[in-house]
């Protein structure tokens, strides 16, 4: 509590780093490594999402910070030549300085808009003499051992390693065999050949075309300290700094400093290319917003009527990922998901919808989100969290189950995944999942449900155990079910697939075929953030992905949603499908986090295009063509009608 008072003090005040810029911030360190700092936005996921950048701080002298980005964000040329001719022959016109270059330019206009738009931030740029405001390093730079990097020019040298963004690789950049390693610009060579000198896959410096098309950007700025405060943060890695930019101070003129002399190699780069370690694709952090929030939805009642439980039928609702709470480095935001809450109170989150949720039988979310105060975490760039307290928002949103098992599941270890339970036990809410059931500190959590009459059964698992647990565990735990426990129903949810595709991987048809063919009745999948078709499997339905629903830390991915509602009738003594009806709606990131249900009529049949496949699998089977307009689907016992 001090310390977020400090630094919101310091927020308001807006107190210049002058005075205590070096004892705040600090370049590499020997035994204590590097500080970090979170600004500006790129784009980071494949289809091009952009994400808040990472920078590490290399040194800080005179008031000045120097930094160079955590990843390879980005791929592109010296000079932008496409004729292939020109480039076998190497006629392509020759460059002086890496100033007539047209990656400069390109950094400078095209990188630079794009990673700080109109972000005051930007006024506290210091240009780079022959660099611009936003540069790459030099070949000394990258020698230099008091920014922590190896004076050593080959071998492998793990202070020079990067990896690159999912963004960068979609794009090309360069990988060795294994497509693990990937490499960046570091310094121009000479005009006389059609070289410049690159940091290799494995941290040595080596050469490059100036045309070679999968060059990574590892990008560096130098930021003037006097027009900067620290408004949260503690500099490291879980934590960056977050700056304030203070307009009040005016900048002050800087000598230019010396261009720092370019060194040739002294021996011929190595040839052959060796694996190296690569960061793997993450999901993407919500940046602080710059967009207008949005305005509040009034929705209206839609002309098909809600399900009745007293008509002889259940209706069990589905709805994706819900993350209440943000990651643990954006909490602190002022349209975090906490200060939301703080604000607006548990009831906020589902209160857009909350008449479809109160009016069906049960209603199931996938909680992606771990309910704890702890703060050990693991070593991830994003571990979502929520206070416990905040498991009340499913009771109050009328959200009776949830599916407890997923890929930040144990972003707090399993002392965290217990405290979420102990949460949601607490709020009333009913849990499920396994994960990691074959150790001794594993979980096997499968919940058992009477409605109307029926039993249900629930199970839940994440990737990559789905597949190896396929038949030592979830195969016999539906036919237990179903056969042991007499379950008339058992729900199998799945959190897998890829993140942000709109269309299933092939291995989810053959998981789908082999659970329903044992006992499955509904397959309700999450995880890729984005809404995937709905298939039929001998009847039953699969719900490939259900999307994000309300979701902290979200990506700026496709926002449609919905609500899943499967509605059961008994026929003679068994439960039949007698309807599948989906709610359209729209999920909202910062600073509202509400799902709200689509009312015009247009943008409700694109969501219903968006579940309905063109083609689909051999056995499988599409929604009629009718859903298209109504989003629903009748049954007839147990068969689909037109």
């Amino acid at each position: 509590m001090k310390k977020a008072l400090i630094l919101f003090l310091a927020v308001l005040c807006l107190l210049p780093l002058t005075a205590q810029g070096e004892t705040s911030l600090r370049g590499w360190q020997k035994g204590q490594g590097y500080q970090y700092v979170l600004f500006g936005n790129y784009p980071y996921e494949k289809d091009g999402t952009e994400a808040p950048v990472l920078w590490r701080i290399l040194e800080v002298k005179d008031d000045q910070a120097l930094l160079l980005t955590e990843y390879v964000i980005d791929t592109s040329q010296v000079i932008f030549e496409t004729d292939k001719t020109v480039i076998e022959k190497k006629t392509y016109r020759r460059i002086n300085s890496y100033a007539e270059s047209d990656l400069y330019v390109h950094l400078n206009t095209t990188v630079l808009d794009t990673l700080l738009g109109d972000d005051p931030i930007r006024d506290a740029l210091i240009e780079e003499p022959g660099g611009g405001k936003l540069f790459i390093l030099n070949t000394m730079q990258f020698l230099n051992t008091e920014y922590g990097f190896s004076a050593t020019r080959w071998n492998e040298q793990k202070s020079r390693w990067a990896g690159g963004t999912p963004y960068a690789i979609e794009r090309g950049l360069y990988a060795s065999n294994n497509k693990q390693s990937t490499y960046w610009v570091a310094d121009l060579k000479s005009t006389d050949g059609y070289m410049m000198q690159l940091v290799g896959y494995n941290g040595h410096l080596s050469w490059g075309g100036y045309t070679r098309t999968n060059v990574g950007l590892r990008l560096s700025v130098r930021l003037d300290l006097t027009r900067l405060a620290v408004a949260q943060g503690d500099g490291t890695m879980e934590s960056p700094f977050i700056f304030a930019y203070d307009a009040s101070v005016t900048a002050k003129p800087t000598e230019e400093p010396t261009a720092e002399p370019t060194a040739e190699p002294t021996e011929a780069p190595t040839a052959e290319l060796s694996e190296a370690p690569v960061l793997e694709p993450v999901e993407t952090p919500a940046a602080e917003p710059t967009a207008e929030p949005t305005e509040e939805p009034t929705p209206e009642a839609t002309e098909f009527p809600a399900p009745r439980a007293d008509d002889g039928t259940i209706t069990l609702s589905f709805v994706g990922d819900c993350s209440i709470g943000d990651s643990i480095q954006y909490r602190g935001y002022g349209s975090s998901y906490h200060n939301i809450l703080a604000e607006n109170g548990y009831e906020w989150p589902f209160s857009l919808v909350k008449q479809y949720l109160e009016a069906d039988d049960l209603t199931l979310a996938n909680c992606e989100v771990v309910l704890t105060t702890l703060s050990r975490h693991t070593d991830k760039v994003f571990n979502l969290i929520g206070l416990p307290e905040y498991a009340q928002a499913f009771a109050e949103g009328s959200i009776e189950i949830v599916n407890t098992v997923n890929n930040h599941a144990l972003d707090f270890y399993n002392a965290g995944y217990e405290d979420t339970l102990s949460a949601l036990d607490a709020a009333g809410i009913k849990h499920f999942g396994t994960i990691n059931a074959w150790r001794e500190d594993g979980y096997n959590d499968i919940l058992i449900q009477e409605v109307g009459g029926l039993r249900i059964g629930f199970i839940g698992y994440t990737y990559p155990q789905i597949e190896m647990e396929a038949t030592r565990r979830i195969i016999p735990s539906i036919q237990s079910l179903k056969e042991a426990e007499g379950c008339d129903l058992v729900v199998v949810s799945l959190h897998w697939g890829k993140e942000t595709s709109m269309k299933p991987v092939n291995s989810e048809y053959e998981m789908s075929r082999s659970l329903i063919d044992a006992g499955a009745d509904v397959i309700w999948g999450h995880h890729p953030h984005v809404i995937q078709p709905i298939e039929f499997y001998n009847g039953r339905p699969i719900f490939y992905s259900t999307g994000n629903f309300t979701f902290g830390t979200m990506s700026q991915v496709d926002p449609s949603t919905g609500i899943f509602q499967l509605t059961y009738e008994q026929v003679d003594g068994e439960a039949v499908l007698k309807q599948l009806r989906v709610i359209p709606c729209r999920t909202q990131g910062a600073p509202d986090y509400r799902p709200y249900e689509l009312t015009d009529p247009t943008e409700r049949q694109a969501v219903f295009k968006k579940l309905t496949h063109q083609r689909t699998a051999k056995g499988f089977e599409n929604p009629p063509e009718s859903f298209l307009e109504t989003g629903i689907i009748e049954f007839e016992n147990g068969q689909m009608l037109p």
